[in-house]
């Protein structure tokens, strides 16, 4: 077999599919499926996303593709049995991400219609369609960190905030962090990176010049991408140019 030119590796939500108010119905469209099934036998390709991988699998439909989940924190199907993360710290994350899961619950009341992701190693709000003003935003952000502060231990977990989104996260892992391991299995081979939030920053600056460095929208400054486009219909169609 020859070595890969190529190698994708693609953030899901926003990138691949439209954002919805629940993540459970960012599904792909049959069309976007098929399409990436026959790049994934072309070139070697992967899913990294904020999801896990449970969820992943289960609203893209891709269940064979190598997939890296949880911001860099979980992996499945990726060469060589290569591991993210150890067992013990998989232990640890997941029963302090199932305490935040619940106390995270405590902002529904305040925020009706607020949407709490559960996830194995991690744990999201999503407040996209809420229509929240200034004020009512700056009032969920503090209610989230003083959640954060007084339920999980101090100094492993990071922050970050999305598109309507926060999240509580194993600390140390990123998306470019495994983006680069990923990277050491194929030498010689050009990566091409596709995201659209700032959650997707971290693969963006990892590879630094090499390489294809692609947006879907306008999230991302300009100073880190090659390319760009407005929606993720436009992105799945110029993929179209690799079969």
């Amino acid at each position: 077999m020859n070595k890969p030119k190529l190698v994708f590796l693609l953030d899901y939500d926003g990138t691949l599919t439209d954002f919805d108010r629940n993540p459970d119905h960012s599904r792909l469209t049959p069309e976007a499926r098929s399409l990436l099934l026959r790049l994934g036998r072309k070139y070697p390709l992967f899913l990294v996303s904020g999801r896990n991988i449970a969820s992943l699998r289960k609203v893209s439909g891709l269940k064979k593709i190598p997939m890296v989940g949880s911001h860099g924190f979980e992996a499945s199907r990726l060469p060589g049995a290569l591991s993210l993360s150890t067992a013990a710290q998989q232990k640890r994350f997941r029963r302090e991400a199932a305490a935040l899961w619940r106390a995270f619950h405590r902002l529904q009341a305040a925020f009706p219609g607020l949407h709490v992701e559960r996830k194995p190693y991690s744990s999201t709000v999503h407040y996209r369609g809420l229509g929240l003003s200034k004020g009512r935003e700056k009032e969920l952000k503090t209610m989230f960190h003083r959640l954060v502060k007084a339920t999980v231990t101090p100094g492993i977990w990071a922050l970050q905030e999305g598109k309507m989104m926060m999240e509580a996260k194993p600390k140390g892992f990123s998306k470019g962090r495994a983006v680069l391991k990923i990277m050491r299995l194929f030498p010689g081979a050009l990566p091409l990176f596709a995201g659209d939030d700032i959650t997707d920053i971290s693969a963006f600056k990892a590879l630094g010049s090499r390489g294809l460095k692609v947006a879907v929208g306008h999230r991302i400054p300009k100073n880190l991408v090659n390319l760009r486009f407005d929606h993720p219909s436009e992105f799945l169609y110029w993929l179209k140019a690799f079969l």
